[in-house]
Parts: C-alpha cells; structure tokens; sequence
C-alpha cells in the first residue's frame, strides 16, 4: 500500500511540474500608477488631462484617484486566456457594481490595459480605433 501510496505522490508531482505556473500578477500589481499615456476611440487623450490620475492596487481593490474624486472598486485577473484579461468591478464612486471588462499587459514596471467602455464586449487587442469604445492605457509605476 505504501509503494502505491508513493507511486501516486510521484505521479502526481510529476503532472503538477509539467503544467506551466501562472505568475500572480495581481500580487505584482500592487503599488501606485500613473498614466504615461492613453487614448480612446483612435485618439490620444492629453497627457496634461492625465496628470493628476493616481491608481493604487492592494490585493484584489483597486482605488482611482483624479485630484479631490476618488473611484474605488476589485479586480479579478484570468491569467490564462491570451491575452490576459481582466474584470474591474466598481464598488464606490457613480457605477457601484458596474463590471469593465478589459486585457492586460504586464513587463516589469509597465502596466498596459486595453478596456471596453460602457459596458461593451472584451478587447482582443491592445488597439483603439474611432467608434471602438474602447480605451488604451499606459501606466507606470510610481517609485
């Protein structure tokens, strides 16, 4: 019993160390971001509009705040579909349970997000054309 007992342990290992491991990249997330760059519908947002947006992400919350109006709400990442999407769900501000569904892009200290405004289908692409609803942001990492 003790040999199938082990046989089964090594199995097992064995298809847990074949599967590729997803990064948590909620946890590498966390911290404060401002917006490098945007733009909407096919057009770049003014970089002086964007200037005073602060993104702060702890665990699964996000908080969003534009000088004195603060915007909070979770994130719910699927690191397995390609690409990698992401679920903003509003829990304060004007849209409290209202879900964005948007993609991601994570490398180091740049963080880029492609969401679908008003409601509208998930991106499959990091790109904005006139008419689109969507919206295309850059963000960095405050340091």
């Amino acid at each position: 019993m003790k040999k199938l007992c082990a046989l089964w342990l090594v199995a097992l290992c064995g298809l847990i160390l074949n599967q590729p491991l997803l990064a948590d990249d909620l946890k590498a997330m966390e911290g404060k971001w401002t917006i490098e760059k945007a733009e909407a519908n096919g057009e770049a947002i003014d970089p002086e509009a964007l200037r005073d947006v602060v993104v702060t992400i702890t665990g699964d919350r996000y908080e969003l705040l534009v000088k004195d109006t603060k915007d909070a709400g979770t994130i719910k990442l699927d690191e397995a579909q390609k690409p990698k999407a992401m679920d903003g769900t509003d829990t304060e501000g004007d849209d409290i349970g209202k879900v964005t569904k948007a993609i991601y892009e994570l490398s180091g200290d740049t963080l880029r997000v492609c969401y679908a405004m008003e409601g509208g289908e998930r991106p499959k692409e990091f790109a904005t054309k006139p008419d689109s609803q969507l919206l295309l942001v850059t963000y960095k990492r405050v340091k």
